[in-house]
């Protein structure tokens, strides 16, 4: 990890955090990549999955958020234009969007993060269609340094979390980008990391993963670059989306998408 990143809390540690608490999802009949089960593995199994039409053709992504901490339309459409430009699903990507009440914590464990998924997620892969499920809360992720803080992670290999209370109380000042920007680019790379990137699930077909932030492109231009998971975003971050470099879009192409 760069010097820059000791202070900070690389967003990378949280799905290892989060998966490694995770049940696995075995013992059950169910296909291999249907249902529950297929929802509990780690982070960029389901990488080829998600970006070809192998397997599956269509894709629903499950947008739940607490009261008070709807996302941007932004977001919403960014998200579905970022999966149609870089996975094959020729039959669709569908969003189900849906308020869950508060629960007002203040801060959520991995233990949180995981109930809420089992209580609340309702759409699993099924038939011709890979399922994603997308959860805001209204609270901080429950950690141990104070000097750090989380925005958003990857924590299964179709799950994901955005921690509403830090988006808005990090964007929009000076020097920070809007609440719109800051939730989408957040968003999008926690979903690169779901496509297997970097290093995670797409194998490269050139080196660029830092070395000293893994599962993180070498390249500060890219969607993918390490500071985005950081509070170091505010630094490097623009009122613009980063978008994806020529290596990960190569990675991407070789595991089955666009």
């Amino acid at each position: 990890m760069k010097k820059a990143a000791y202070k900070s809390l690389v967003f990378a540690f949280l799905p290892f955090l989060l998966y490694s608490c995770l049940e696995s999802g075995e013992g059950n009949n169910e296909d291999l990549f249907t249902g529950v089960a297929a929802a509990r593995w780690d982070v960029g199994k389901s990488a080829n999955l998600l970006l070809s039409a192998d397997h599956f053709t269509a894709m629903k992504l499950e947008l739940l958020y607490m009261e008070g901490y709807k996302p941007s339309q932004e977001m919403l459409d960014r998200m579905v234009s970022f999966l149609e430009q870089y996975t094959i699903k020729p039959e669709g990507i569908a969003v189900l969007l849906k308020e869950i009440p508060a629960m007002n914590k203040g801060e959520y464990s991995t233990e949180d993060i995981a109930k809420m998924e089992n209580d609340y997620r309702t759409s699993y892969n099924e038939g011709n269609t890979i399922s994603v499920f997308l959860l805001v809360v209204d609270g901080d992720y429950k950690q141990t340094d104070e000097s750090s803080f989380t925005i958003g992670a990857a924590y299964r290999n179709t799950s994901l979390v955005l921690f509403g209370k830090q988006i808005e109380e990090n964007s929009g000042g000076i020097r920070k980008p809007d609440k719109a920007t800051l939730e989408t680019t957040v968003a999008l790379h926690e979903m690169g990391h779901l496509l297997g990137l970097v290093n995670s699930g797409s194998e490269m077909v050139n080196p660029h993963e830092d070395d000293e932030n893994k599962n993180h492109c070498e390249n500060e231009d890219c969607l993918m670059y390490w500071a985005i998971e950081t509070n170091s975003i505010f630094g490097f971050m623009k009122q613009s989306i980063p978008t994806l470099d020529r290596n990960c879009k190569m990675d991407i192409r070789a595991n089955g998408g666009r």
